[in-house]
């Protein structure tokens, strides 16, 4: 969802341009309301652009789940209109008038000789990496040269977005460097308590997502090893790289804002993805382990359905649109002929139509990430009024786990699934199919660990259940003729294991092509194409003389992104 606080962040996002690189204490303003480094501590600061790099993950997994078939593609008919430049303004201002700045202050205070916090300043420039790989991944050429220098240049320049990818990379490097000698403890750290030693393991595996990004402009197989070698990366689960959401209800809400949106009142805004959700029941023998974790359904039985709740229930069946897939909704008669299931309610990708009364009716989050119900209903509905309106959601943020869900950043399951993808495009030392098994198995097993008190134990898949899906998957990657076509079958299982993440799909897709065969928009044009960029947000834009709006997302380009040819 779109953060409902966005609109309180727009006087700010003119400092997006503005700031300072290497920001001084006095240099700040005098605000009496604001956190100012000579009247708090440095972990006010630290815990200020914690919340704030939440924020900014949650919105840019908002912003591209939708390109991957994550979720719903349902802001317009065709990619070029999905987004609009006001779209990222919010995303953008977190960045520039938020974090960036507060990160630049604490490695500057962290570093000074007389203070020494090295874990401080190692965990900034991890974070700042963080960001800065993130802007680039998004816009491509972004300001950081001239960047946060407040009224001094309030035009700043877009850097190349090579030479912000390898300022980042040697933030890592220099983090790196800190945390071989760590000094201070960080007290409210909200992600790894301030263990310097699992912040290092990040930044090692950040350093390895570098090389993977950039394997076909420079990307080094052997730097992959030598990292890997020292043992120090994101590769168990208790090593994960999240943000762990509370249950307060208000003042504030701690929740995780897929249930806060859609387990109060008036069903949840969200469509899911059809083809997402059909791909984990539909597209192989084997149920997906992870379907009840992730999809919570709402109603029973969508087919009968007139057309003002359901209008695609009266469109033809699009003529380009490949046979046996969903249409409509997940579990309707094309995609489910056999009427196995029922009730999973999303959209098609492309879905622009307006928002009829479905709101009780669509499939919400689940119980991962989100912290939502497991779904504990009948696979099969017999009866075609059981359930409807008695299985919603909407009930003042009660049901499932009450917003305990978590914020996925980077976890060990997707460190296994990009080293199989060096593996098997860079010649790197490990075993592709090895690394690949463990990433299935280590998503699964998180996924179905996660909440278990609010878990209904009759439904839940057992081992047998998850060794046949594993099975079933590794056979197809056996039986595939070459590592380009063992490469889709990865890329297709790590885009499932990423929910809740759009960035790491959306980077994956540019970057290899994979999975291939998705879903189709709903409206058929050639000329149409995926986005390899994303607009320039208005503010920046418009408040800086020196920038122009890029013509064009489908054309223009990331330098890592090299791949010939057009993406839909």
């Amino acid at each position: 969802m779109k953060n409902i606080f966005k609109l309180s962040f727009l006087a700010l996002l003119a400092l997006a341009f503005s700031g300072c690189d290497n920001l001084k204490l006095e240099e700040l303003l005098d605000n009496p309301n604001e956190v100012t480094p000579d009247r708090a501590e440095l972990d006010l600061v630290f815990n200020a652009a914690m919340l704030d790099f939440k924020d900014f993950v949650d919105e840019v997994s908002d912003e591209t789940m939708p390109y991957v078939r994550m979720t719903a593609m349902d802001g317009g008919f065709f990619y070029l209109n999905q987004d609009s430049p006001t779209s990222f303004d919010f995303l953008w201002g977190l960045a520039y008038a938020d974090i960036l700045p507060d990160l630049n202050l604490i490695i500057d205070n962290a570093s000074d000789p007389e203070r020494g916090l090295t874990t401080y300043s190692g965990i900034a420039k991890t974070m700042k990496a963080y960001v800065l790989f993130t802007l680039v991944d998004l816009f491509g050429d972004v300001p950081y040269s001239e960047a946060l220098q407040g009224v001094t240049n309030p035009n700043p320049k877009a850097d190349d977005d090579d030479a912000v990818y390898a300022a980042a990379k040697e933030l890592l490097e220099s983090a790196l460097a800190d945390f071989a000698s760590p000094k201070g403890s960080l007290s409210d750290d909200l992600y790894f308590d301030g263990t310097a030693a699992a912040w290092e393991k990040l930044a090692n595996t950040l350093l390895i997502r570098y090389h993977v990004n950039t394997r076909r402009v420079g990307g080094s197989g052997s730097a992959i090893d030598a990292i890997v070698s020292t043992g120090k990366i994101i590769d168990a689960s208790n090593e994960d790289f999240q943000f762990q959401y509370g249950t307060n209800r208000n003042l504030p809400d701690s929740r995780h804002p897929y249930y806060s949106d859609g387990y109060e009142n008036g069903g949840p805004s969200w469509y899911m993805s059809n083809y997402m959700m059909w791909q984990m029941f539909g597209d192989k023998n084997n149920e997906d382990p992870r379907l009840r974790y992730y999809f919570r359904r709402q109603d029973g039985f969508e087919d009968n359905e007139n057309q003002f709740t359901l209008d695609c229930t009266t469109a033809p069946y699009p003529s380009h649109w490949p046979d046996g897939y969903p249409w409509c909704t997940a579990s309707g008669d094309y995609g489910d002929p056999d009427g196995e299931y029922g009730g999973y309610w999303g959209r098609s990708h492309g879905n622009a139509d307006g928002i009829p009364p479905d709101d009780l009716k669509r499939t919400a989050w689940g119980l991962y990430p989100g912290g939502g119900a497991f779904d504990n209903l009948p696979k099969v509905i017999e009866d075609e009024d059981v359930g409807d309106d008695t299985w919603q959601v909407s009930n003042a943020g009660t049901d499932g786990a009450r917003g305990a869900g978590i914020q996925p950043i980077f976890l060990s399951s997707w460190t296994h699934f990009m080293l199989a993808e060096a593996a098997l495009t860079m010649g790197t030392s490990g075993d592709a199919r090895a690394l690949f098994e463990t990433g299935m198995r280590q998503s699964i097993s998180k996924v179905m660990n996660f909440n278990t008190s609010v878990v209904d134990n009759a439904f839940v898949p057992s081992a047998a259940d998850v060794d046949a899906y594993v099975n079933e998957v590794l056979a197809r990657y056996d039986g595939a003729v070459n590592d380009e076509a063992r490469l889709d079958i990865v890329m297709n299982e790590c885009r499932l294991a990423c929910h809740g993440n759009g960035l790491e799909p959306f980077n994956g897709y540019r970057r290899t092509g994979y999975p291939s065969g998705m879903e189709p928009k709903r409206e058929n044009d050639p000329n149409d194409h995926f986005p390899r960029t994303l607009w320039y947000p208005s503010d920046f834009v418009n408040l800086n003389s020196s920038i122009s709006q890029r013509p064009n997302v489908t054309t223009d380009r990331v330098f890592w992104d090299t791949l010939p040819g057009d993406l839909d």
